[in-house]
């Protein structure tokens, strides 16, 4: 009967985190509009608007209509 080393457990470790990881195409997708429920990025311009996505928009509308606040980051920011 075979017994686990240390080395064993390591080595097995370091090949399961070195291996490669595939990335569906559409999160590798980096030129289409990030939609609403992100933060500002370096890619956009200061006076830029956020554009929110259908989710989003929805959750803002319904904030709206009954007066409630959906936080967005840390802090007092609401939508």
């Amino acid at each position: 009967m075979k017994r686990s080393t240390t080395l064993s457990i390591f080595l097995a470790g370091a090949a399961a985190l070195s291996s490669v990881v595939t990335m569906p195409a559409s999160l590798a997708d980096t030129e289409s509009p990030s939609g609403g429920l992100t933060e500002w990025s370096t890619d956009q311009d200061l006076d830029a608007e956020a554009v929110k996505d259908a989710d989003a928009q929805r959750a803002a509308d319904k904030a709206a209509e009954e007066d409630i606040c959906i936080p967005i980051g840390e802090g007092e920011n609401c939508w």
